[in-house]
């Protein structure tokens, strides 16, 4: 009995020991040390976090940089002198978290603009003393306070949607903010934006939605001018689009227009090649010592065209500050079914003509245009040529500019939204009504990024996955296995 409790007491006494050896041993020492250090930078973590909180320091980590405002925009803002107020008008509560750290963005760089969140429920008449538009929730009303000049901005504007019609189901793919906002701040702070006049009367083919929307955002007023019926072009025209005509002009008609332009005037043509049967408005560009090519541009460089669609060309963009837009964004311009532009051998020395689009050397213009084959034949026009060009002429100081592409859907909606070809629209009105004046900022994807090739890297890469990558797969195998059997 005694040797029993003795026992007893002798484990207890062990047991103690070893808690007591454990407490005090080199193990418990070193994860002790772990576990105060792991302490201490849990808490200088906490408190950095709530300094840079009560800062209100944010950093955008998102890939596409969401929350990050463009150059563009921040030079805007920095000009801004007049007190400017983004309303996000939506339920205290639903308010969209984007929304507002993308409009307080604005705030934050300048004392001229400042943010409020204006709940519809609590102020049901806040909206119409400003617009007549029906409020949606989380839209946006950008007042001037000086002026009282105001832009609503929808909802459906902010975002940017894609329908599947497999579903019948649309999802968000992009934002929009930045781009309505800063628009929106550009048509209070400046009563004098440019108006451009479409000419009509001759068949032209008709601008779509894309287009409308671009000149839209870039706070461009569109108006039809049928010069037929004109004795001068309206003094208010800062820009004329002549946009591919199905019917020639009369002489009257291509007289005011050139006495438009010689005032200063500023003009956008576009062509194809039906166009060289209209020698009233042929003798228009030509004025400019801008001349055409006969037939259909082929492009023979396969890193220069759409695969398979010789005649749909992708051509180099020249820099210059028309193009900026598009070689900022390394986007490709599409340019279907083109005429080929070359620079007139005999011009009057006031006339500057730059090269905006151009083929490459191997590129040719295809006379038989119901010819059962693209390649070249005896009598296509080698290239290389010009598919858009700026001409500029400058007499007794004053400065006109014309813009001429070689496409006649260079401008279509599919253009505009899919490629390059909508900032080469705006690039070439902001530079004909004063870069500083006109500022279109780019929507921001949410959604995988899509990539398109020319025919060219179609080939190289479609030889990398099926021929080189899995060659190079079975030749590691094969020298594996020789080096297995070796040993």
């Amino acid at each position: 009995m005694n040797d029993n409790i003795n026992n007893e007491t002798k484990n207890k006494k062990n047991f103690i020991g070893t808690i007591k050896e454990s407490f005090s041993g080199r193990k418990f020492r070193s994860g002790a040390y772990v576990t105060g250090i792991s302490a201490v930078v849990i808490v200088i973590v906490i408190v950095i976090n709530m300094i840079v909180s009560q800062m209100g320091f944010q950093l955008d980590l998102t890939s596409k940089k969401l929350y990050t405002l463009s150059d563009d925009t921040i030079n805007l803002i920095n000009n801004t002198e007049e007190k400017v107020t983004f309303y996000l008008l939506a339920e205290t509560g639903s308010i969209d978290p984007d929304f507002r750290r993308i409009a307080e963005e604005y705030h934050k760089r300048s004392e001229f603009i400042t943010f409020e969140h204006k709940d519809p429920i609590l102020y049901p008449k806040f909206a119409s003393q400003f617009v007549d538009d029906e409020i949606s929730e989380n839209s946006f009303i950008v007042v001037n306070d000086n002026s009282g000049r105001a832009k609503y901005i929808d909802y459906s504007e902010l975002i940017v949607s894609q329908v599947d019609y497999n579903t019948m189901t649309s999802s968000i793919t992009g934002i929009d903010v930045e781009g309505e906002l800063t628009s929106a701040l550009q048509f209070v702070s400046n009563a004098d934006l440019p108006t451009i006049y479409v000419v009509e009367g001759h068949g032209e083919k008709a601008f779509g939605q894309g287009f409308n929307a671009l000149m839209e955002r870039m706070n461009v007023e569109i108006k039809n001018l049928a010069t037929l019926t004109m004795d001068k072009v309206p003094e208010d025209c800062g820009i004329l689009i002549i946009n591919t005509p199905s019917s020639d002009f009369s002489e009257d008609e291509i007289s005011i227009i050139k006495d438009y332009m010689a005032s200063g005037g500023n003009a956008i043509l576009t062509l194809d090649y039906k166009s060289e049967d209209f020698p009233k408005y042929r003798s228009l560009i030509e004025y400019y010592g801008i001349e055409m090519t006969n037939g259909i541009v082929i492009e023979g460089d396969a890193n220069m065209h759409i695969p398979s669609y010789a005649h749909f060309l992708v051509p180099d963009v020249i820099n210059h500050r028309v193009t900026k837009q598009v070689t900022d964004s390394k986007v490709f311009v599409l340019s279907p079914v083109s005429s080929g532009l070359i620079e007139a051998e005999t011009r009057r020395s006031s006339l500057t003509i730059e090269a905006l689009l151009k083929t490459s050397d191997q590129a040719y213009a295809k006379q038989d245009l119901y010819a059962e084959t693209l390649s070249k034949e005896e009598g296509d026009i080698q290239g290389p040529f010009n598919l858009g060009i700026l001409a500029s002429d400058t007499f007794d100081g004053v400065t006109s500019n014309m813009a001429v592409f070689g496409a006649e859907t260079i401008f279509d909606d599919s253009m505009i939204d899919s490629y390059g070809n909508g900032k080469l629209l705006s690039g070439t009105i902001s530079y004909m009504a004063g870069e500083e004046e006109v500022i279109t900022i780019a929507s921001k994807s949410i959604g995988a990024d899509y990539v398109y090739l020319t025919q060219q890297q179609g080939i190289l890469w479609g030889a990398l996955v099926v021929i080189i990558l899995p060659l190079g797969i079975l030749v590691t195998g094969i020298v594996v296995s020789v080096r297995r059997r070796r040993r």
